[in-house]
């Protein structure tokens, strides 16, 4: 080399600087998780305790898979209408390692520990202590056998780390279950972690394509949804449906019906049942059926799975496009007044006097629910009357509320009945009907007359005057059975008569209040939905012409 060659040499700065080393390629994220294998040249300290382990992934090689963009349309298309996951744009992967331990860790269990505190932003296996590690890898055994033992946030954090990571060692519905399950059990006592699970199970069904686990949240569905940032996801397409009106009260109520002081006095199932009964119809009523049609579209743009520890395995981008309404304030305001003027329809009926504060409220609001608990006033009214009746009408009732209706069972009281009022009434002969079938219930003989002068005709020769309006027998055996049935609460005994006779329930209550109106000068029964009841009033007038009309 000549003496100029070195010359120009010196002056080639490329070659004075050091080699650059080549970076890794950039990882493109992928539902598809990466695969970790354990070299042959593992260490025997790799089988040792767990929680002393100082872990070498000299020995692990990492199979990055790497995909485009892609979206889907959910298949209830109702509310959510389009998902598309993006690869990470971060250039690094911090959080590597904690996925290789991770996986060697997660069979790992540990014999009863005492309870170790434990706190960390970020919670990761090697910020932890050995007594740490211990407690945890015992207490996530426990988990896993849903016996839920003290615990601090950072563990549930780390659990949950465990999940978002691994999608190839726990399969996706088993994660999601996971996820839900450990929310459940801890979200009371730990009050921050509906912020974060509320958005990680979110993103976890999103970029799995699961559906929302309604089921698994509805007691908690009030807190889930209150700290989404996209309470839509946790809506369903029908308010007709219980988990739908749920659903819509949480994410439309600044007031939580299910903590109230009075939810779960009582029959908690039946409060819960009205709450739902009557704000569904108030939501048909602002909503509509088809609100999830609405033309209102909104965009949810960010990074999936926010404030937990994330590999390249699963980091991404989400696009959601979705029916955007759950942010209008005025809606808001009409639904929360609305459950709280339902709750105190509900402490009315429950005779609870305390009352909650409704300042401002439609009235055609108001209409609504009052319309759906008049009915339920009516049948508290009536509930408490038979509950309130003397101990000789309650005799009338069936012996077995449970017991199918038997027609055979129910000619056999019949025939019991007529023979006790002959024994009652001394001195007067009855023809008692005991081997033939009681007409009441036969379809082929004309019912017999019954009055006070004509007694029980003879079924082989029925009476021609039977169902005939006279002095001698204005009501039908029919009408004096159905009648009878009434008066002493027998609802099942009305229909079966209704039914036999062949006539409309109507024909037979308008029969009865002609002939009552001649007698008394008022009508007797009174509609109540589909149904007569007797007007309360003329009870006993009734009974005391049942006893003469068979005299």
């Amino acid at each position: 080399m000549s003496h100029n060659s070195e010359m120009d040499d010196f002056w080639d700065i490329s070659k004075l600087t050091p080699k650059k080393k080549k970076m890794p390629s950039r990882f493109v994220t992928s539902p598809v998780v990466s695969e970790v294998t354990v070299g042959s040249d593992a260490s025997a300290r790799e089988n040792s305790d767990p929680s002393e382990r100082k872990l070498n992934f000299g020995a692990f090689s990492v199979e990055r898979k790497s995909s485009e963009p892609y979206e889907y349309e959910p298949i209830d298309r109702s509310i959510i209408k389009k998902v598309k996951i993006n690869p990470s744009r971060d250039r690094f992967d911090f959080y590597d390692t904690f996925r290789k331990a991770a996986l060697i860790y997660y069979d790992y269990k540990c014999a009863e520990t005492a309870f170790v505190p434990f706190y960390s932003y970020k919670p990761q296996y090697s910020q932890m202590s050995v007594e740490q590690k211990k407690y945890y890898f015992y207490w996530r055994d426990q988990v896993r056998r849903k016996n839920y033992l003290k615990t601090d946030y950072s563990y549930i954090y780390l659990y949950a780390y465990e999940i978002l990571n691994l999608p190839d060692k726990i399969g996706k519905e088993e994660g999601l279950t996971l996820l839900c399950d450990i929310f459940k059990a801890y979200y009371k006592e730990f009050t921050r972690l509906p912020v974060n699970f509320s958005i990680w199970i979110q993103d976890y069904c999103l970029v799995h394509e699961l559906e929302c686990p309604h089921s698994m949240l509805n007691e908690c569905l009030f807190e889930i949804i209150g700290a989404a940032d996209l309470k839509e996801f946790y809506l369903s397409g029908s308010i007709a449906s219980e988990k739908g009106t749920s659903a819509l009260i949480a994410c439309l109520s600044d007031y939580d019906w299910m903590r109230g002081k009075y939810a779960n006095v009582g029959n908690t199932e039946e409060y819960k049942n009205h709450i739902l009964g009557a704000m569904k119809l108030v939501l048909l009523s602002l909503l509509g059926a088809n609100y999830t049609d609405s033309d209102k579209r909104s965009k949810l743009s960010r990074q999936a799975f926010p404030g937990s520890l994330c590999t390249h395995s699963v980091k991404c981008f989400l696009e959601v496009e979705y029916v955007e309404f759950s942010t209008s304030a005025e809606l808001r305001k009409v639904v929360t007044e609305a459950l709280k003027y339902t709750e105190n329809k509900i402490r009315t009926l429950a005779g609870i006097k305390s009352r909650l504060a409704v300042r401002e409220l439609k009235n055609e609001i108001k209409s609504i629910i009052d319309r759906y608990f008049e009915a339920e006033f009516g049948k508290l009214k009536r509930k408490k009357e038979r509950e309130n009746a003397p101990e000789y009408e309650k005799l009338y009732d069936a012996p077995d509320a449970d017991k199918a209706i038997s027609l055979s069972d129910a000619i056999e009281i019949e025939r019991a009945s007529w023979k006790n009022t002959a024994k009652l009434i001394e001195g007067t002969e009855l023809d008692i009907i005991v081997d033939t079938p009681d007409p009441v219930f036969s379809h082929s003989d004309e019912p017999p007359c019954v009055s006070a002068d004509c007694g029980i005709s003879d079924v082989e020769a029925p009476s021609a005057k039977a169902d005939t309006d006279s002095s001698d027998c204005a009501l039908s055996h029919y009408e004096i059975s159905y009648l009878k049935a009434l008066t002493s609460g027998d609802i099942a005994g009305v229909s079966l008569i209704a039914k036999e006779s062949g006539a409309m329930l109507d024909s037979i209550a308008e029969k009865i209040n002609e002939v009552f109106y001649d007698i008394i000068g008022d009508v007797v029964l009174e509609k109540d939905g589909d149904y007569f009841t007797v007007v309360e009033d003329y009870l006993e007038d009734i009974k005391e012409w049942l006893i003469s009309a068979v005299k």
